[in-house]
């Protein structure tokens, strides 16, 4: 990869190949300057954009006949006779990030594996699976927070094994606590303030 434009989602590419003719004088494929990039649509209006930067290994494909037509949009063909050029360079299109020998999981990444799909920036993780959603790292919410359960770890007031309490158990509690006093002649006891519905 030699340059990437986000905005226009268009690469310059240096084809890691060289051609050797028929008198073994070598010679290096040119940039291929501006070819589309791939990318994926998940659903209505719902599309993943990839992302390169200069020195990553990407994979390129090339399509069969002439591609500028239908890259125009509209569903237009393009008109190809039997003797048209085939797979030439100017029909590339990058297809995607390949793997290279002793590939490590990048920081910042997206995963589906072993039933839980992972949001992953540095050291912050998003991971929703069938036991609910998991967050490590700072959490901060803006807007209205819905749910009745607040959970931490070993409290659970009606004895659950997931360590919970609801917001009814946490206001019974709350209005029911009651302060002890030893001044004369006051009772035994005085109510704190009540949490209203």
């Amino acid at each position: 990869m030699e340059s990437f434009d986000a905005s226009r989602m268009r690469a310059d590419v240096l084809p890691l190949v060289r051609e050797k003719n028929e008198l073994d004088e070598v010679s290096n494929y040119p940039v291929l300057p501006g070819i589309p990039v791939h990318y994926v649509q998940i659903g209505e209006n719902c599309f993943i954009k990839p992302f390169y930067q200069r020195g990553d290994l990407v994979w390129v494909g090339f399509s069969t006949f002439d591609i500028s037509n239908s890259l125009g949009g509209g569903g237009r063909k393009q008109e190809v006779r039997p003797d048209s050029k085939i797979f030439g360079l100017e029909n590339a299109c990058l297809l995607g990030r390949i793997a290279e020998q002793g590939w490590s999981e990048p920081t910042n990444l997206i995963k589906f594996e072993n039933g839980r799909l992972v949001l992953k920036v540095g050291s912050t993780e998003l991971s929703l699976s069938e036991d609910g959603v998991e967050v490590t790292g700072n959490l901060n919410a803006s807007g209205e927070v819905s749910g009745d359960v607040v959970y931490e770890t070993g409290l659970s007031a009606s004895g659950s094994d997931d360590g919970g309490l609801s917001i009814g158990e946490i206001k019974a509690a709350f209005n029911n606590h009651i302060h002890n006093t030893t001044a004369p002649g006051a009772p035994t006891g005085t109510p704190v303030s009540q949490i209203q519905e």
